[in-house]
């Protein structure tokens, strides 16, 4: 493939350089070993030092003109991003969940439970969250129909969980709320107004906020639940977090109960679809070994876009 012209220029001027660079060394070479015919001597040092520094010079030139055009091209062409991404961007972030911490506690169901087939999975959300509306919710779906989620969409949604249609999302050994938590104060909370979807029931329980955080700017949200997860006599198990809105600066961290009998942890974070470069994250088991199987980190400093889903896969010995 023939090279563009400006690039064909450009190499045969370094070569030039480069030529000339060499004959004037040869010329201060041969005039330092003519030290008999000193009017030679001389006109070569001067003639050698002429050729060094003139190439020196040049090269110098050439190299600072090339940086400097690729750096104001790079320049030119972020600000021109920045100005047509800018207003796109703003109102996502805006709205979007700023350090947002995702711990999850895996945990086999103790002798004598109503549901043994069934683990307990604990775990506790936080984030911070410019506004907050007035009454923010959590739903928990009985159903066997994935769609049935997308009813239940907006800001004012702090959590939404899906379990088994065979299950009572009344019964606090299948679903429970712990702590509610805006700014440290715990949110008055509602009683509980259930809907029909497909599939199945919905639980939806109602947190009020206060007049003070619904008018200020920048709130830390808290939140604890306990749910079941089937897991019955499977060697695999996954457990998966989805975000529903924009999320910036995201960990998810998964810890395991030894009594599950981990064999090994996978994570993964391929499923996530980024808002500009992706750079830095680290998808990894949280220990060495032989604690690897025990616990899992997800670290994303990067903004995500929703849809995005964290995954654990926890293989474990079930003889």
């Amino acid at each position: 493939m023939a090279l563009p012209r400006e690039q064909q220029l450009r190499k045969i001027l370094v070569l030039v350089n480069v030529l000339a660079l060499t004959a004037g060394l040869v010329c201060v070479v041969v005039a330092s070993l003519l030290t008999h015919q000193q009017v030679l001597a001389t006109v070569l040092s001067l003639i050698g030092g002429a050729f060094v520094s003139a190439a020196v010079v040049t090269l110098a030139i050439g190299s600072l003109t090339v940086r400097e055009t690729t750096e104001q091209v790079d320049s030119a062409v972020l600000r021109g991003m920045q100005d047509v991404l800018g207003p796109v961007r703003d109102p996502l972030f805006a709205g979007a969940l700023s350090a947002y911490r995702y711990d999850c506690m895996l945990a086999p169901a103790p002798a004598g439970d109503a549901h043994p087939d069934y683990l307990y999975q604990s775990f506790r959300v936080s984030y911070r969250v410019d506004s907050l509306p007035r009454t923010v919710s959590i739903v928990c779906l009985a159903s066997n129909d994935d769609a049935c989620l997308d009813r239940f969409t907006g800001h004012e949604y702090l959590l939404r969980w899906m379990i088994d249609d065979n299950l009572d999302p009344d019964d606090p050994e299948i679903f429970t709320i712990g702590a509610v938590r805006v700014d440290n104060r715990d949110l008055e909370r509602k009683p509980p107004v259930h809907e029909t979807v497909v599939g199945g029931k919905a639980r939806i329980d109602q947190f009020s906020v206060p007049h003070d955080a619904q008018v200020t700017v920048g709130h830390l949200v808290e939140l604890s639940v306990v749910a079941r997860k089937f897991v019955g006599n499977d060697r695999r198990v996954r457990v998966q977090a989805q975000v529903f809105r924009h999320v910036t600066d995201a960990e998810y961290r998964l810890t395991i109960d030894p009594a599950l009998k981990p064999t090994r942890l996978g994570v993964n974070a391929s499923e996530i679809s980024s808002l500009g470069a992706a750079h830095g994250a680290s998808v990894r088991t949280t220990f060495p070994a032989p604690f690897n199987n025990l616990a899992g980190l997800v670290q994303l400093p990067f903004p995500l876009q929703p849809g995005s889903v964290m995954a654990f896969t926890i293989d474990r010995d079930v003889s």
